[in-house]
């Protein structure tokens, strides 16, 4: 048995999904079809105006003045149904597409999981619904018969007598047959498919042709059939067309959140992370801008992304307005399960690394670096930059140092100090021309604050302030 899902106006639903606000007014999506523009997809304020699809664009301007229209683009239709195939693939691994509009989904094999055909159905129905896009739904023992079924909408039966009937009963203009196959039926009195259907394959190759006789035997399951079962994508790319244009980030800011929305879960139901996503805004005139955000470590969370793009569009200006907005994220990772850490090290980590990303995406990947020391033991020469978030590297126990150093070095009086710890005598650098010879004591001065001071030559310098 199978399950058919017809998506009648899947572009048009998934639009409205991601932008509600463009359910506000009459909208229509139309082709060209030749020479002539069409209407394909229309949303109810415009069937209430009587707008209805195949009617031509200058007909449907003419009966709503306000009619928002936008392009049909079968190909943005097909990578919609692409993404509900992943949806659904949590719940079941046999799917079959049927671009643009429908997909099927084995179900026998799934009874044994879910505890009967019912409970199969009735978990499926329950996901579909939750779209939410418009969809109709159909059972049959072939997939091509339960798309027939789903497209005429005719009601759900899991019982294989009623639907073997349900298909009987479709006329013969719901029935898939070619235009010319249909005169010469409707010509010889045939009104149903049944009536078709009972005839001899002999008689009907005779009448209607082989192909008309091999399409009917596919109909009732009579030939074996091999099926190009979906797998879902390695990447995530999703479009959104704007129903206007919009001149500035603010105005972005919704559409943005939905599409990272949908990453979100993307990203969840596979148990993926990714590092880094790329924004592409697409203008009218100008060539795209491409804005890419990356975390400090792969997530999988929408508004970890967002937040961080909002710091950034202060510095990213947009040479023109934006029709249409979309998010790719290529490289994604296998999450980790992160079980085993006591007393919120874990949370700690995580909680510096959103502030990584934060300072990243304000001041720019390379003004953020972690310190690190080497075991150089002359002060300012042991310090280096290791990327942002790296682990430092573990040294032998070291002796107390500020965290302030002064460069350079301040010439200061020791009678404004009282020398507390020292000296540490440091005569080193011969190895590379830069030689010291220097004492090094901690001081405190008489606002009480702590100090590194050295004696060199006769003079004491300030080298550096501790915490």
């Amino acid at each position: 048995m199978w399950l058919y899902c017809h998506f009648p106006q899947l572009l048009l639903d998934n639009r409205v999904r991601l932008q509600p606000d463009s359910n506000t007014l009459p909208l229509a999506l139309y082709q060209l079809q030749g020479n002539q523009s069409v209407i394909v997809q229309c949303n109810t304020l415009a069937r209430e105006a009587g707008v209805k699809p195949s009617i031509q664009t200058v007909m449907a301007i003419s009966l709503c003045e306000q009619l928002q229209l936008v392009e049909y683009i079968p190909e943005r239709e097909q990578q919609v149904l692409q993404q509900l195939a992943t949806r659904l693939y949590q719940w079941a691994a046999k799917l079959v597409l049927y671009p643009p509009k429908g997909l099927a989904i084995e179900l026998s094999s799934l009874a044994q999981l879910y505890g009967g055909m019912d409970a199969v159905f009735n978990t499926l129905s329950r996901e579909v619904d939750a779209l939410p896009i418009k969809a109709q739904l159909a059972v049959a023992d072939n997939p091509l018969a339960a798309q027939l079924l789903a497209e005429y909408d005719c009601p759900v039966s899991l019982n294989r007598k009623e639907s073997a009937q349900l298909l009987a009963q479709l006329p013969i203009g719901a029935a898939g047959l070619g235009t010319k196959t249909q005169k010469h039926c409707k010509a010889a009195g045939f009104r149903q498919l049944g009536e078709l259907i009972q005839l001899s394959g002999d008689e009907v190759g005779r009448q209607l042709g082989l192909e008309t006789q091999l399409y009917l035997e596919r109909i009732q399951g009579r030939q074996q059939q091999s099926y190009n079962f979906f797998t879902p994508p390695e990447s995530f790319r999703q479009s959104l067309d704007l129903v206007t244009e919009i001149p500035h980030w603010q105005g972005l800011l919704f559409p943005l959140k939905r599409l990272f929305g949908e990453l979100e879960d993307f990203l969840y139901q596979r148990q993926k992370v990714t590092q880094q996503v790329s924004i592409e805004l697409h203008h009218r005139y100008e060539p795209p801008s491409v804005v890419p955000v990356a975390l400090a470590e792969p997530g999988w969370r929408g508004q970890s992304f967002l937040s961080l793009l909002q710091l950034k569009m202060e510095s990213i200006p947009l040479p023109e307005a934006v029709i249409e907005i979309t998010l790719v994220a290529n490289e994604l990772l296998q999450s980790e399960q992160h079980n085993s850490h006591f007393f919120g090290v874990q949370q700690h980590r995580h909680e510096t690394l959103q502030l990584i990303g934060r300072l990243q995406a304000k001041l720019g990947n390379n003004a953020v670096f972690s310190p690190a020391m080497n075991d150089d033991p002359r002060p300012g020469n042991n310090e280096f930059r290791r990327p942002a978030g790296e682990k430092p590297q573990v040294l032998s126990p070291a002796p107390k140092r500020p965290l302030w150093l002064l460069q350079p070095p301040q010439l200061t009086s020791i009678d404004l100090w009282q020398l507390r710890h020292g000296p540490e005598r440091k005569v080193c650098g011969w190895w590379d021309a830069g030689d010291i010879a220097r004492d090094y004591w901690i001081a405190r001065d008489k606002f009480q604050r702590v100090g590194w001071l050295y004696f060199e030559s006769g003079q004491w310098y300030l080298h550096g302030w501790f915490s």
